[in-house]
């Protein structure tokens, strides 16, 4: 004879009670694997979302030196080149590569008059200026989605008063 379902019970009012009672647990068990279940569907799409996300990180950090040359190559382009046709579809390229980047979480970290984070910045070197502030960014830091993929190389200030301002 099965214990759970008991076939004879000396009273039908307590046949009744224990089939209750097992209707009850098995009614919580159901409820807590649809629980189990809905959380791990929740916790798969989290999953998902963030692989497809940051599925472009590695990419993107490979690229940086080719993107830092490329604009580097820019800024050092000689004024009297500047108005050239060519230069200036090389400067239209660089400013449509950031807008399409941009529209995919990937951003260039502006820095300059920030206090260190050494998440943000990797100090090079320091200077005169407001102490422990960056002064010049010398080579730009990049995040995607708010998270840093590469460090700022920065000079900050050391506290000393620049020589311009100590001579007025």
């Amino acid at each position: 004879m099965n214990k759970a379902h008991p076939k004879k019970v000396g009273k039908g009012g307590e046949a009744a009670d224990l089939l209750q009672e097992e209707l009850r647990r098995m009614k919580e068990l159901a409820a807590r694997a649809q629980a189990d279940l809905q959380n791990a569907r929740m916790r798969a799409e989290k999953e998902a979302h963030d692989i497809r996300r940051f599925a472009a990180e590695g990419m993107l950090i490979r690229l940086l030196p080719t993107l830092d040359n490329f604009q580097r190559a820019i800024r050092h382009c000689p004024p009297e080149l500047k108005s050239h046709e060519w230069v200036r579809g090389m400067m239209s390229v660089e400013q449509e590569l950031m807008r399409q980047l941009e529209a995919v979480g990937f951003k260039r970290m502006e820095l300059l008059g920030q206090s260190i984070d050494p998440q943000k910045h990797e100090v090079l070197l320091s200077g005169p200026g407001e102490n422990g502030k960056v002064i010049e960014v010398l080579e730009d830091g990049y995040e995607l989605h708010g998270k840093v993929l590469r460090a700022a190389k920065v000079k900050v200030g050391s506290g000393e008063v620049p020589q311009s301002v100590q001579g007025s």
